[in-house]
């Protein structure tokens, strides 16, 4: 099994900010604002590899690659389907995130 090399980045939108939110504008605009900006600063983080363990699948092996990527950088780690952008997040995200705030407040 080969290793997986993780990297974290990390943009610093000072001078200039190289996210693309295409529902607020089209492609040339994006490309006008990127050639227009003073500087787009990225921090780059290589991380030691990673590999799968033994008795661990593909899925809990992405989701412990990303926290160690979202730790690094300093993101909240979210499970979360690359829609949240667009769209509402879906009831049963909401109701998890619901109980871990719930949890986190209650004083029994």
């Amino acid at each position: 099994e080969a290793p997986i090399y993780p990297v974290a980045i990390k943009y610093d939108n000072r001078f200039g900010d190289a996210f693309w939110n295409s529902s607020k504008h089209d492609l040339f605009q994006y490309l006008i604002l990127m050639m227009t900006s003073w500087a787009i600063v990225v921090d780059v983080y290589y991380l030691p590899p990673m590999t799968i363990k033994e008795n661990e699948n593909s899925v809990d092996f992405a989701r412990r690659v990303k926290a160690v990527i979202a730790k690094q950088g300093g993101f909240v780690d979210l499970e979360w389907d690359g829609g949240l952008k667009r769209a509402l997040p879906k009831e049963d995200f909401k109701q998890k995130e619901q109980r871990k705030f719930y949890e986190m407040l209650k004083t029994e």
